[in-house]
Formats: structure tokens, sequence, C-alpha cells
């Protein structure tokens, strides 16, 4: 389905829950995939980033005399509505609730709210790893900044996506997601860098056409507040203070040594911090290697690269689930996929491929079928080929 038509599904869908016959406004945030730069952005770790053609939609109409947020969601829920005024957040409700109620009280925090919305909101491709969950944050930031009066600059959203996670949710994770989604182009690799959250664009080599993302949604959720995440980016920031006291996170050290001589720079780490730290540092060249190989278009190699980063995530960081793993390995093994990796930080969610685009269906078709011949319980596992977008939008 075009977005087109998901955009005006929604609208009707909109409509029809609340009777609102004047136009309303449209929030288009957009998922996103990072091919390389796995598990470093919580410790100041560029990344590469697309945005894809998954999204969530917001359908909103202003509140001009109330504060409060009146919002729908799809039946699939268990709580499918949901009426609450900036400030209070229920960490024990559905997601999609406590998204909105966090997103509001962080957004009013910055400026008071006077203006709520009532709005409809869907997702496409919700739980796969593709950040749903930031996607949503933004698309609700998005809407209440504008009903607000409040200048939404790219940074602003970010940091206010980030304190929606970090303050009001409880997850300790780093900025990419928001970013990616935030700073996103269609046509190009977006190459973020976490410290100046700011980005370099990388424009497709015109032999892109030969190469075609395709994504293998797993059937199980991801979903990091109940997963080892935390756990992780905690060894990450203890390696950093053993490795020099006045380090926060692993960014802060100077990357030479350990550029020149991994081994015996992570030598004096207990063995699961070590681990942890090599992840990084690897990572790190894994994405500046990339960068150059996609704007060379040299496809094997930046899917060797995928497939490294892939296994670093295993072995060094420690993250994978069995039928992510099980999906990577399918990966390697089927002709005219140049590599493949983990969304959904491993924790559930998606495989990421790069593949031959002539073969793109066939490999998305034969991946998941082999897939299913494992877990046949999984009926809401699907892979698709996916197309590039630009950023999160109000239409």
């Amino acid at each position: 389905m075009s977005l087109e038509n998901i955009r005006q599904s929604a609208i009707e869908q909109a409509r029809a829950i609340y009777g609102i016959s004047e136009t309303p406004q449209v929030v288009i945030s957009p998922y996103r995939f990072n091919p390389l730069g796995a598990h470093v952005d919580h410790q100041g770790g560029s990344v590469l980033a697309r945005t894809l053609d998954q999204y969530t939609i917001l359908v909103y109409w202003p509140n001009p005399e109330s504060r409060c947020i009146n919002l729908t969601t799809d039946p699939h829920w268990s709580h499918t509505s949901t009426q609450f005024e900036p400030g209070y957040v229920n960490k024990n409700t559905d997601n999609w609730i406590r998204y909105a109620q966090a997103s509001a009280a962080s957004i009013n925090q910055q400026q008071e709210l006077k203006t709520g919305i009532t709005g409809y909101v869907t997702g496409t491709l919700v739980g796969a790893g593709l950040s749903s969950s930031a996607s949503v944050v933004l698309a609700y930031l998005y809407a209440l900044a504008s009903c607000n009066s409040l200048a939404l600059t790219d940074k602003l959203a970010i940091e206010l996506s980030r304190q929606v996670e970090n303050n009001h949710l409880g997850l300790n994770n780093g900025i990419q997601d928001q970013m990616s989604i935030v700073l996103g182009k269609s046509g190009a690799m977006s190459e973020l860098n976490m410290s100046t959250v700011s980005v370099k664009y990388i424009n497709d080599p015109p032999d892109t056409r030969d190469i075609s993302w395709v994504i293998c949604y797993s059937g199980f959720d991801r979903e990091l507040l109940g997963s080892s995440y935390n756990t992780r980016v905690a060894e990450c920031q203890q390696a950093a203070i053993a490795l020099d006291p006045d380090a926060s996170i692993l960014g802060d050290l100077n990357r030479k040594p350990f550029d020149d001589n991994l081994t015996r720079a992570l030598a004096h780490l207990a063995p699961p911090l070590a681990r942890r730290a090599q992840h990084y540092f690897t990572e790190t060249q894994r994405v500046e290697h990339g960068a150059q190989a996609w704007a060379d278009g040299r496809w094997k190699l930046f899917g060797e690269l995928m497939n490294a980063s892939c296994h670093s995530s295993i072995n060094y960081y420690e993250c994978g689930s069995e039928p992510l793993i099980a999906l990577h390995e399918i990966a390697r093994q089927t002709p005219g996929v140049y590599g493949s990796r983990f969304g959904g930080g491993g924790y559930g969610g998606c495989l990421i491929m790069l593949v031959q685009a002539q073969d793109a269906q066939t490999i998305a078709d034969s991946v998941l079928a082999q897939y299913l011949s494992r877990y046949l319980d999984r009926k809401t596992a699907r892979s698709f080929v996916a197309q590039t977008e630009n950023g999160v939008r109000i239409t």
C-alpha cells in the first residue's frame, strides 16, 4: 500500500471515530534501520542510518479550549483509547499510551502545553525493531508542538525524544533512533555524529539500483525495557571508567591506543567489560569503513562489514535472541545476500539484509520460508523489500 493510501485510510478511520469533518493535520513519522553502528550510540559512537517506508501515522485536530489529549489506536492493543492531561505518566499501561503520556510530559517541561489534541495513531509494523517507539514519540512531539506554537528544531526534537526514553521511561539508550528519523533523507545514507548531534549525508552512488534492502521480521516483538539493554549500557560505562577514571563513556577515550593494539589496550579489563569495549572500538571502525564503502558502491565490502557487526554483537556485546541468530545464519547461507545484521538490538525484532536487487523478492520469500519452517508459531513474521524515505514531517 502506498504512503498516500495509508495516510488516507488513517484519516478516514479518525473521522469515523470522532465524527469531525474539519481537515486534520497528519504526522508522517517513518521507521529507521542502522546497517552499521550497533550499540555504540549510547557511548558517543557514530552510526550509519536510513529511514524506510514503514510508518507511524498520527491524524489529529487541536483542542483549543482544553489541554486534554484524546487518542485512539488500533484494536490489537488491550486499551484502544486514552484521555489525559500533560504531566501524568502511567508506566503500567500499554506502550502506545505510555509513550504518549511521556511525550506530553517531556514537551510540557519545555513549554507549558495549553492546547491538547484529539487524534488517531497507527503503525505499520509496531515492535519490529525498526524504532517504532521513537517514531511514535516523535509523532506525538511534532503534533503537540504544532498546536502550541513551539518551534521544534531538529535538535530540540531529538533532545525531547531522548528525555522521553531516558527520563520518563527509564531506558538508558542513546539518540541514534530519533536522530535517524528526524534527519532521514531519501536517496542518501546518513552518517550520524552522536557527540555533535549532526549528520553527514552520503548520497547513494549511481549503481545503488543494483542493491536492495530486505527486512525480515521475526514475529518476536522488540521491547528493550524488559531486556538486558540497560545492563549492557552500564557495562560499557564501567569499561570506560576502568580504562580512564576521567571518562564516563567509551567515546571519551582516545581511540589511537585501541586502534593500534586493541588486545593489549584491553588486557587488564575483566573479561565481560573487555568484550563490551572490543565491540565498541571495532564497531566504530566498521562505521568509518562502511561510510567509505557506501560512497564507493562497494556492496560486497559493505555486506561483509554488516556480517562482522552482527558477529561482534553476538560474541562481544553478547546480545541476540535465538530466533534472530537463526535468521542471520539463514541469510548468510542464501545466495544474493551481501550481508545482514540485527534490528531491535538483537532483543527481538528483525533482520536487515543488503541484497542483490534483481533477486530481492526471491530472497525475501526464501529467508522467511526457511525461518518459518523452524518457528511455526510465528504467524506475524513477514519479510519485504524496503524503500528509502525522508524524515518525520507534518502534512
